[in-house]
């Protein structure tokens, strides 16, 4: 499949979108990185070419442009590449704000566009979300979510990255919980509210919040999400009770398990090796988007949607239930 990627954004997240790409066989990757050092170290070590800036960037042809650069630029900088045959994958979330969605949403017509909320390519939660459309094990009444990590062993970078300052898009709710949110979305449907209440408990340098409880419902089915970005493990369980039984992935162990009333747990061997398969199997769907051959993991409109859950949680500060538009 001979296709031109271009990621825009040269942290970890745009580095590791570039590895995979270039390991799934699109064709030519490069890299657009305003900062020279951390451009040319990329260009070196994947062997790839490398823009200095957008403006350039944009005079060459891409069948597929990643962004990946801070939440706040997410919308201007799809938009600077506007050719109506170049596809967009956008890193989540997919803004901060509600502005210029609209621009957005109209730019992208007749274009594929996906947001990469990657635990949608997990095998674990292809499985869950299989069986729950299967009806195997009953009517969904509750989905709870609990977890989290030790950012100074697990993310050592926080401090010096977009996720001290919520108008970079940091925070946990933006940063972590806003998976959660699309995972809810992708296994139930939209949520018809939230409530949540989260602080900053006991991350050291940062001042947003690292701890988030958060309550809401979509339809009839209850969902409770539980998570920090201070605790010792580094665990994330989610969990879908039904009325014939449970469902379970145990993301740190990417295992996915099953068990009716009345039987044991019935579960499958580990699903992914490591980190990076995630992500190659997001670009592998991803380049088969592109083709027409399957439909992108997360649609825009699904993104507009955990966009709204974001600012409706942060909105909500323990203090009130907020709406979330659908449409």
């Amino acid at each position: 499949m001979s296709l031109d990627v271009l990621v825009v954004g040269g942290g970890s997240i745009g580095e590791r979108h570039l590895r995979c790409f270039q390991q799934e066989g699109a064709g030519r990757v490069a890299i657009c990185e305003t900062l020279e050092e951390r451009r040319t170290n990329i260009e070196q070590t994947y062997g790839v070419d490398g823009y200095g800036s957008i403006d350039r960037a944009c005079e060459d042809y891409w069948d597929l442009v990643v962004i990946a650069t801070p939440a706040h630029l997410h919308i201007g900088h799809a938009l600077a590449f506007d050719r109506p045959d170049t596809a967009w994958m956008i890193e989540k979330p997919l803004s901060i704000t509600m502005d210029r969605v609209e621009d957005l949403r109209r730019a992208s017509e007749d274009r594929v566009v996906g947001v990469a909320y990657v635990y949608r390519a997990h095998p674990a939660f292809q499985r869950m979300k299989q069986s729950i459309d299967s009806g195997a094990f009953g009517e969904v009444n509750e989905v709870t979510i609990t977890g989290g990590q030790h950012f100074p062993t697990f993310r050592p970078a926080y401090r010096e990255i977009y996720y001290t300052d919520r108008a970079t898009g940091g925070g946990a709710i933006q940063d972590a919980t806003t998976h959660h949110f699309n995972l809810l979305q992708f296994l139930v449907g939209p949520l018809d509210w939230v409530f949540c209440d989260y602080d900053h408990q006991a991350l050291p340098g940062v001042t947003v919040e690292d701890t988030v409880h958060a309550s809401g419902r979509c339809g009839r089915v209850m969902m409770n999400i539980s998570m920090n970005q201070f605790m010792a493990p580094n665990e994330n369980v989610v969990q879908v009770n039904c009325s014939g039984g449970s469902l379970r992935a145990n993301l740190h162990e990417s295992r996915f398990g099953s068990m009716r009333h009345g039987e044991d747990w019935q579960w499958t061997g580990p699903l992914t090796r490591e980190r990076d398969e995630l992500f190659r199997n997001q670009a592998s769907h991803t380049l088969r988007a592109l083709t027409g051959e399957v439909p992108v993991l997360c649609s825009l409109d699904e993104a507009i949607h955990t966009l709204r859950i974001n600012l409706a949680a942060l909105e909500s500060r323990g203090a009130k239930r907020v709406e979330i538009p659908h449409g």
